[in-house]
């Protein structure tokens, strides 16, 4: 039975969805971490609830990810204690083999916590970008205490018999090769799925039903046709004027424009211990160009200035292509 709640295509979807957000929470914890890390979806399946624990019995930490915008909806992850005092280890300057912490205590916790923290958010973020409109969750909720009676708080509190479960593959470089599940509540899958078959255009006409899907396959087919006569072949054939015009439309986009004055590296255990009046050293020297990025890529240096009671930058150099592309690069890894 519980092969059929869900078909090989709404599977698909959302093991697609899983791909594109956990593989933009790779990015985050990769750059927090300064290793490699891969997170990869191997298999979607559907599990009573009371066979859910029963697919994880290391022992693990419980991440409560709650959706406050764009989805209403819960899920959760597990991951295990041992893959959390390695991401601390590396959080803390270590090499993620040796020191790791016996037992995992309030501040490991609170590292690992931030970790999660950066990863749920980069994966909200990789989640608004797909489906095209805003997504907001709750500062994730990492329980490490009673996991146990957690679980089994948080399976009652969904009051649902079946539950989605997507296994991760998770590989930190030379460190980490394990899993870690997330689960979803059966009615939370549905309708994210609800809301992104429609984007799997051979799925979504040959198996919703038709009083449900006809109309929107219709309006999509129709939005075809009008797409048609704006592709790029024809732009082309339009000559120099037509692209002069086009670009026209481009002059209203806002791009984020930042100024950096320097940048440093510093461990978990150095920022918390921080407070007022703690120096940073960064790694200009005073009087030196300061750098200006739009859209996170590097495109001119300048000096800082006052104008009446506010700074401001006065662009002394525009970077070459070069310079610009190696930013682009470094931006990417």
């Amino acid at each position: 039975m519980k092969a059929d709640i869900l078909r090989p295509e709404e599977r698909d979807v959302i093991g697609e969805l899983g791909n594109i957000s956990m593989g933009s929470a790779a990015t985050a914890l990769s750059g927090l971490l300064g290793k490699r890390v891969e997170i990869t979806v191997p298999q979607v399946e559907v599990v009573p609830k009371e066979e859910v624990p029963e697919l994880f019995p290391e022992r693990h930490l419980l991440v409560r990810v709650v959706y406050r915008e764009g989805l209403q909806g819960e899920n959760v992850l597990f991951v295990k204690e041992e893959d959390a005092k390695v991401i601390v280890n590396l959080m803390m300057g270590g090499d993620g083999r040796s020191n790791l912490p016996e037992e995992l205590g309030e501040i490991e916790v609170s590292a690992v916590s931030e970790a999660m923290n950066q990863m749920m958010g980069s994966a909200c973020t990789a989640m608004s970008d797909f489906l095209g409109r805003r997504v907001n969750i709750s500062p994730p909720e990492t329980i490490w205490q009673n996991i146990e009676e957690a679980e089994r708080a948080w399976f009652e509190e969904q009051r649902e018999p079946f539950f989605v479960v997507v296994h991760f593959r998770l590989s930190i470089e030379n460190v980490v090769d394990s899993t870690m599940l997330q689960i979803i509540p059966l009615s939370f899958a549905q309708e994210m799925v609800s809301f992104l078959l429609p984007q799997e255009e051979p799925s979504v006409s040959s198996e919703k039903p038709e009083f449900q899907e006809g109309p929107r396959e219709s309006e999509r087919e129709k939005a075809k046709v009008k797409a048609q006569p704006v592709e790029f072949v024809e732009f082309k054939k339009k000559g120099e004027p037509q692209k002069q015009g086009n670009l026209e439309l481009l002059f209203d986009v806002t791009l984020p424009l930042v100024v950096e004055l320097g940048r440093t590296r510093l461990s978990v255990r150095e920022i918390l211990d921080l407070g007022p009046g703690s120096i940073i050293e960064l790694d200009k020297l005073a009087g030196e160009p300061v750098d200006l990025y739009v859209n996170d890529v590097l495109f001119a240096r300048g000096e800082v200035v006052i104008i009446e009671e506010n700074f401001g930058i006065r662009i002394t150099e525009i970077v070459s292509p070069e310079e610009r592309m190696r930013s682009v690069r470094e931006t990417r890894t």
